[in-house]
């Protein structure tokens, strides 16, 4: 069996976000929000949920709004 050893903290933290997308806190937090909602469907710990959201917001952030059109094409 493996043992996944999970760290609880992210690298970037909201501020930083908001920093490197030029934008306010309050827009990271809604897409942070949206993020940790969609991750609780894999995980019932929101501390992970909340890692992997901002680990996701890092690399683009509006991911979120684009997995949800993504997911809407193949629901048709």
């Amino acid at each position: 069996m493996y043992k996944v050893k999970v760290t609880l903290t992210s690298k970037h933290t909201p501020t930083e976000l908001a920093k490197k997308y030029k934008t306010t806190y309050d827009k990271v937090m809604v897409q942070l929000n949206k993020g940790i909602k969609v991750e609780k469907e894999h995980t019932g710990n929101t501390l992970v949920a909340k890692k992997i959201a901002l680990d996701h917001l890092a690399e683009n952030l509006l991911y979120y709004e684009k997995l949800r059109k993504i997911e809407r094409k193949f629901k048709k």
